[in-house]
């Protein structure tokens, strides 16, 4: 769980840093971008340790999951606002709640208290009073988001597979999925600023590369619904890091929510 936790850490480290930026560059350059330059990161890696024959197909799946997280992420915040996307993507946990109920699984009552608790601190955490705000296009992409995410969790729980070694199929996938869209809006791409190609950088080391090597690591043992909750950490982190990084004052609201987190956290603990 620990590494679960220091990937939310991480992520919600770049959001802080990085959350102005993602906004002006278009999904459609960012995307193709971060997934490129993570596989070439990781491409040694890889041609050093291929996954075992086995383990490729689930490997496929779960690039094909973190594309799916990812895009539907980027076109959310960029339609709706990054509030609506942040607190959609992380109706994971309650996705996958819900399909662990279907499959009639026995989850115990402080389970599913702590699922909705975390839920509701994440609303009032990322999106407070203001609501969400969005068209329906919007939000449906925020709700694939979610999905995507879940599958992401679900496929890569117990791989044997190195978590940098799985990561690499994964943004390999990723990569040829993107490459249309980036050979398509190449121009773009060379207008962006110094200032933005260093964004995308850090995106790519200390945002994508790191924490989700680290979630793939904490995934291989603890659930994927207990993962994904545990990853809400995020808002939490993002909201205390941009108190000193982006001189935006903590909320009331925002330690109540971050307060309901860690607690429903806490009760899904094994």
């Amino acid at each position: 769980m620990i590494f679960v936790a220091l990937a939310a850490l991480l992520w919600g480290l770049g959001g802080a840093l990085a959350g102005r930026f993602m906004r002006e560059i278009p999904p459609e350059v960012l995307i193709p971008w971060r997934f490129l330059l993570s596989f070439l990161l990781l491409l040694p890696l890889l041609l050093r340790h291929p996954p075992s024959q086995e383990e490729r197909p689930r490997l496929i799946r779960v690039g094909l999951a973190l594309s799916g997280a990812q895009a539907f992420y980027y076109l959310a915040i960029h339609t709706t606002t990054v509030a609506t996307g942040i607190f959609l993507q992380y109706l994971a946990p309650a996705l996958l709640t819900l399909y662990a109920l279907l499959r009639r699984e026995r989850l115990p009552a402080r389970a599913l208290a702590g699922v909705a608790l975390a839920l509701w601190g994440a609303y009032v955490l990322v999106v407070g009073r203001q609501g969400l705000q969005g068209s329906p296009v919007g939000v449906a992409y925020g709700l694939l988001s979610a999905l995507s995410f879940a599958l992401y969790a679900a496929f890569s729980h117990g791989l044997k597979t190195p978590p940098l070694v799985a990561l690499g199929v994964a943004t390999g996938v990723g990569s040829l999925l993107a490459l249309p869209f980036l050979l398509l809006h190449l121009d773009r791409s060379l207008t962006l600023t110094p200032g933005q190609w260093g964004g995308i950088l850090y995106l790519v080391t200390l945002g994508t590369v790191v924490p989700f090597g680290l979630f793939l690591q904490g995934v291989r043992t603890v659930p994927a619904r207990t993962a994904t909750l545990v990853a809400m950490l995020e808002p939490l982190s993002g909201a205390l890091f941009a108190w000193p990084l982006a001189g935006e004052p903590l909320r009331p609201e925002a330690l109540l929510g971050g307060l309901m987190i860690l607690l429903g956290v806490a009760l899904n603990r094994r």
